[in-house]
């Protein structure tokens, strides 16, 4: 049976499908990579990938046995039109693939995060995707596990009473990997707008500094820029906090090892310890005065699948993915209102951002 939505993925790097060997068999996240998702999924199949290099696009042909391949993604559209559009390449090499791809008639687009390299980008995607009413979901995955849309569910519902503060645990880096926990963190308090964001980057040779090498402001050239040789430049991020109109705080702790959540509320507390496979609710019994917890794992399809169906659901039913342009945008504002607070010592930024260009040539 032929499948009822032609795919074509951009970038033949890790997320489009590499990843999935370096994951242990069994693991609860795969599929993980996006061809491998699709694979799983009936009505999806992936017709032609396209990446700028040739040696990865050879070696993503030859493992995953797909022989449809362009250097060029524009030709690749142009010539396939698929339905959906996978864009796994580096988020500063994001926007141009996005944007032609909304203006060109593919219905859905799966964006990998960060979303791009500016908020200038980020406005002209945003842009292409609302004018063409492209359906549009991209990779916070945390957002499409089930354990997690559990306990969004349970904090929605009253079990922890009003969400007051969500603090994160995570050491990474600005525009590939903190929008994960911006976003998890928005999605968990019921994702409310930020109003302000105050808080640090971590320059080379502070405390918190990884080992690997990083970039360098250049503040006359509105932008940082990448370690000699390389062509990603991703500032490692400090200890910040987020203001949301709904009178919630969520406060990100730049300490290695477990991504790790706790979200307090007025009657108790919910929290996800992701690396030990644990996700719960502990509050006071009124009536006994004893502290009841109630806990869970993961559950079902992986999260890149589950984002995925999101994507069908929508051109089907209209119903608007979780991971909507609307909710990206929310999160790129607060990494940059990051960006911008650091840059004047910590001041408190207000969202949205004013400087639309600032650069950073994120991964």
């Amino acid at each position: 049976m032929t499948a009822k939505y032609k795919v074509a993925i951009i970038g033949t790097g890790r997320m489009g499908g590499l990843i999935e060997d370096e994951i242990a068999p069994g693991s609860n996240s795969r599929p993980y990579g996006h061809f491998s998702a699709y694979n799983h999924i009936p009505e999806t199949e992936v017709v032609a990938i396209a990446n700028r290099g040739e040696e990865r696009l050879e070696r993503f042909s030859k493992r995953f046995g797909i022989t449809n391949t362009y250097l060029d993604y524009r030709e690749m559209i142009l010539k396939e039109q698929p339905d959906i559009v996978s864009i796994t390449t580096p988020s500063l090499r994001r926007a141009d693939p996005i944007i032609f791809c909304a203006e060109n008639g593919v219905k859905a687009i799966f964006a990998e995060k960060g979303l791009c390299a500016s908020l200038e980008e980020a406005d002209a995607i945003a842009a292409a995707v609302r004018t063409n009413k492209v359906a549009f979901n991209w990779g916070t995955l945390r957002r499409y596990g089930n354990a997690y849309k559990q306990l969004a569910a349970e904090i929605a519902g009253g079990a922890i009473g009003e969400p007051r503060a969500a603090v994160m645990s995570f050491a990474t880096d600005l525009i590939k990997h903190h929008p994960h926990t911006i976003d998890l963190v928005g999605m968990l308090l019921g994702d409310p707008n930020p109003v302000w964001v105050e808080g640090s980057l971590i320059e080379p040779g502070e405390a918190w500094a990884p080992e690997r090498p990083l970039p360098t402001l250049d503040r006359e050239g509105h932008r940082y820029v990448a370690p000699e040789g390389k062509e990603i430049g991703d500032p490692w991020v400090g200890t910040f906090r987020v203001k949301y109109d709904s009178n919630a705080e969520g406060i990100f702790l730049p300490i290695p090892g477990p991504f790790d959540i706790d979200v307090y509320g007025s009657e108790g507390r919910a929290w996800a310890f992701e690396t030990g496979n644990e996700w719960g609710i502990k509050k006071v019994d009124r009536k006994t005065g004893r502290t009841v917890r109630t806990q869970w794992g993961h559950s079902g399809e992986s999260s890149t699948v589950n984002a995925v169906r999101e994507l069908i659901n929508e051109l089907e039913t209209g119903e608007r993915t979780t991971g909507n342009i609307d909710r990206a945008m929310k999160v790129v504002e607060q990494q940059f209102a990051l960006l911008h607070s650091s840059l004047a010592g910590g001041a408190r930024t207000t969202v949205p951002v004013e400087d639309r260009t600032f650069y950073v040539p994120g991964g």
